[in-house]
Order: C-alpha cells, then structure tokens, then sequence
C-alpha cells in the first residue's frame, strides 16, 4: 500500500489527550504547529510562512508514552502517515484537518535536552500493597521478621545498624 510517510518539526499546542477505545487500546492525540520559515530577500531578513496546525493521532504503547512525556509548547519530531479529515459544521461549513498517524515521536533536542527512561517489563515491577502502596516480599521467607527470636539471643550477631 502506497501511504504518505513524512517527518514533521513543530510545536505541541497542548498537552495530549488520552482516550480508551472501545476494544480497549489506549490512544491519544496532540496538536502540533509547524510554521515554516524563508529568507526573503527583499527584506535581508527570515520571515515566517503561514502556521499549519496537524492533529497527530497515536495507539497503544506510543500513546501511553506520548501522554507521559509531552507537554505544552514542547518542540518534538513527529514521523509516520499523513492524511486529512473532512467534516462538516453544524452551521454547514465544510471543513478539513490534516493528520499524521504518528508511527514515531521524540523531543528535538535542537531546543534542549531530553532524558530516556524505559518503563519497567510487568515481571520487573515490585509487588505493591494496593491499599497503602507499600512494597510487598517477593517470597514467603521474606515476610518472616530479619530478626528472630533466636538470632536475637545469639551473642555472636551484631546488630544491623
């Protein structure tokens, strides 16, 4: 299948917006704004071309990681397919919207730094308490007390403090 495939450089326009869809996938989305720039010669200066706004759709794992990590007025890199929406108002006006199904996003680091984390796999995750969100032993031997009542009367061990 031929699809448009293209990178975009712009600014998030809010925070992203997270949703659950019926089946259950996560998705989310965010506005960008991509203002171009040229030199004009005319004026010995660099003028801006006209601000286009793209809705970038995300799903599942991207989504997730979009709404954790990107905030209003962040620049970012966004790549994947673009296409357009067409709608029409309640007053009649036809309108229409560009898209990007992100296939990929990332801060660009043109404008500042950015810090990687890799979320935990499920079987690395602690096991927490949910009602205090203390973390619970691993094992049954775990949940015995480090100091028994015999190891407390052996002369021989010191204290762990």
């Amino acid at each position: 299948m031929r699809d448009i495939h293209t990178t975009l450089m712009g600014n998030a326009t809010a925070d992203p917006t997270p949703r659950v869809q019926e089946s259950g996938d996560d998705t989310a989305h965010v506005r960008i704004a991509v203002t171009g720039r040229y030199y004009d010669s005319s004026k010995g200066d660099f003028t801006d071309r006209k601000t286009e706004f793209i809705t970038v759709y995300t799903r599942r794992a991207l989504a997730r990681h979009l709404v954790a990590s990107v905030k209003k007025g962040q620049p970012l890199v966004v790549t994947g397919r673009l296409g357009s929406s067409e709608w029409t108002t309640d007053e009649g006006v036809q309108r229409y919207s560009l898209t990007l199904q992100a296939e990929a996003i990332g801060h660009d680091l043109s404008f500042g730094t950015s810090t990687f984390t890799r979320p935990m796999k499920s079987e690395d995750a602690p096991n927490l308490d949910p009602d205090s969100g203390e973390v619970l032993p691993e094992t049954p031997q775990e949940t015995d007390s480090a100091l028994t009542e015999e190891s407390v009367e052996d002369p021989d061990l010191a204290p762990a403090f």
